[in-house]
């Protein structure tokens, strides 16, 4: 019955949603792009990404390689402000993941684990890419430390910032509505804003930071083709079934850990912590499952010590 009087709600507003204007395809990429954005062709798929930093890491003597990898439903827009406090020292790539942002879905709906690790393995290997410290939030950090455990010569570094890896106990309702039948096909077709308003506040512990943009940034690039159809695909890869593994990463690795994330919590951050030997740990309080976005500073500089002690 909660099933049916959820499909039922799901349903009624997203008829009535369905009479907004659509939000036209030229104008999402030229709102969601800037000087540094590139699109590359990986696998079929049009790519969008950025690389910026000390002439992109190519001169003689420059900073390392960052790899930083989004979550489900996100864009490259999440590290803004990493990238930008990082950058004068190293070079910095972030890509929108297939079926997010303006890369739009992966043309043979591809969205495994797997496929995310040989989609990562394409890019690296077109941008000629041999080694990268690897960071990874929440989606993104599952693809890490997969990567990590198949290409662990390719990995200077990981870092796992509130990832997924462990059985979900509960998922955020929109990735658990996407699973049920009936409401996933109702999700590939119509989503309104003010799910996402509601979502973003569940994310954030700091509800100020849920304003009229970052709403818009999350709503609109939804609405980038193929991207609704794409989410209830997405959300039924299997995630959380492989914890086991863990055990087997050997490369560097950093856990940061927002501490009011309701969905993933920070007793994950210590499993993670106790699997891989010499994993380091910081977590925050008052933080939820963005750090990098709510502390940016502070999770940036504990990673810069991270890294600096590898490379020193």
């Amino acid at each position: 019955m909660k099933i049916f009087n959820t499909a039922y709600m799901v349903l009624l507003v997203s008829l009535l949603s369905a009479c907004a204007q659509p939000v036209s395809t030229d104008w999402i990429q030229q709102k969601y792009t800037n000087q540094t954005s590139k699109f590359i062709t990986v696998d079929g798929n049009r790519v969008h990404y950025r690389d910026e930093g000390r002439d992109q890491g190519r001169d003689q003597g420059s900073g390392e390689t960052i790899i930083l990898l989004h979550g489900t439903a996100s864009s490259l827009h999440a590290w803004d402000a990493w990238a930008q406090g990082l950058k004068n020292n190293h070079r910095i790539i972030r890509m929108d993941l297939p079926g997010f942002g303006l890369t739009g879905p992966d043309r043979l709906d591809r969205y495994e684990v797997s496929d995310d690790v040989a989609f990562l393995s394409a890019f690296m290997n077109q941008l000629e890419i041999k080694q990268a410290h690897i960071v990874g939030s929440s989606l993104g950090g599952r693809i890490a430390w997969q990567y990590a455990l198949d290409f662990p010569d390719q990995v200077e570094s990981l870092t796992l910032i509130n990832a997924l890896g462990y059985p979900q106990a509960q998922w955020p309702p929109a990735i658990e509505m996407g699973q049920w039948p009936i409401v996933d096909q109702i999700m590939e077709h119509f989503s309104p804003r003010f799910m996402y308003e509601i979502g973003l506040k569940e994310v954030y512990f700091d509800k100020g930071m849920v304003n009229d943009a970052l709403v818009d940034r999350y709503y609109e690039m939804s609405r980038y083709p193929g991207n609704l159809a794409a989410f209830p695909k997405r959300v039924k890869a299997q995630l959380d079934t492989d914890s086991l593994s863990i055990q087997g990463i050997h490369v560097p690795t950093l856990i940061l850990w927002g501490e009011e994330d309701i969905y993933f919590p920070v007793a994950r951050a210590h499993q993670f912590k106790h699997d891989i030997k010499g994993a380091r740990l910081h977590t925050y309080s008052n933080v939820g499952h963005l750090p990098m976005e709510e502390v940016p500073n502070q999770s940036m500089s504990d990673f810069n010590q991270f890294i600096t002690t590898l490379i020193h």
